[in-house]
């Protein structure tokens, strides 16, 4: 093993985030936990970002430059990391400072466990609020099933173990503003398994300027797609093989595609076909 290996590699994209950067570094730097690697991809800024980034002389700190190719950069980042484990994180966001500490804690004591992520506390207006967000916590079971309903990790709270994404060759793919979402998907058809720790490990900021607000329709289009992946892994699994029945899945779809029915709607039906499956044999 090398010997200069650290056990996490923190992997942060950045893109014209001038105005937080340094706060998202220094939480990073005041973690507990202290073998850590520090992989900023720079997704091509045109402001001081990068200026801002050299001005840390910490040796593990490492800045990658990339063109405005935000999939990219991550993908980047995952073949750039070297440690047991992968933890994301946003050039916005701020860690909790036992953050890395209580992730690999889980990770070592839990080796079924293959992504970790937390709940959040967000921060409006430069303010953290008292509200934490989540959905589900602890082990998740089912998760192809929680899938379906939706995103189950907060994506900069992940710790994933590299081993299983080079074991099974996953990575981040061109799946826009929901690659996050497409890359769970993959690791649960893989078999692997999903935790959330309760207690707020991160604090996460709400901008105007997210994906989730300014690429919205992108973004509902893309989840809409890996809803339907997961529903058509469900109905493989549950070897469903009638052509009549598998017909009228893809022509709910259709129905969605041309604005008959909303995503959450038809969702809402299939989870319900999945749920009564495992009882009644509704397939």
């Amino acid at each position: 093993m090398n010997c200069n290996m650290k056990a996490i590699s923190i992997v942060m994209p950045t893109y014209n985030a001038s105005k937080y950067v340094a706060e998202a570094i220094d939480s990073v730097l005041q973690q507990s936990f202290e073998d850590w690697e520090l992989l900023i991809i720079d997704d091509g800024s045109t402001d001081n970002t990068v200026d801002i980034i050299h001005s840390y002389t910490d040796s593990r700190i490492r800045l990658i430059c990339n063109e405005h190719d935000f999939i990219g950069s991550l993908k980047l980042g995952l073949q750039e990391a070297s440690g047991k484990y992968i933890a994301r994180m946003d050039a916005d966001d701020i860690m909790h400072p036992d953050r890395l500490n209580i992730q690999y804690n889980i990770m070592e004591e839990e080796p079924e466990i293959t992504v970790c992520g937390s709940t959040v506390l967000p921060i409006v207006n430069d303010k953290i609020q008292i509200n934490v967000l989540s959905s589900l916590t602890g082990v998740i079971d089912d998760p192809l099933l929680q899938l379906l309903k939706g995103n189950i990790i907060f994506h900069p709270t992940a710790c994933i173990r590299r081993s299983f994404l080079s074991m099974n060759s996953l990575t981040y793919e061109p799946y826009m503003y929901a690659e996050d979402y497409k890359l769970w998907f993959e690791i649960a058809k893989k078999g692997g398994a999903f935790y959330v720790e309760s207690l707020p490990l991160l604090f996460y900021r709400f901008s105007e300027q997210q994906v989730s607000k300014c690429k919205r329709n992108i973004q509902s289009k893309t989840s809409w797609k890996i809803k339907k992946e997961v529903f058509c892994e469900l109905l493989n699994r549950n070897s469903v093989n009638d052509k009549v029945v598998c017909d009228f899945y893809h022509n709910l779809f259709k129905l969605v595609d041309k604005g008959f029915f909303t995503t959450d709607f038809v969702s809402t039906i299939l989870i319900h076909l999945i749920n009564e499956s495992t009882t009644k044999s509704v397939f």
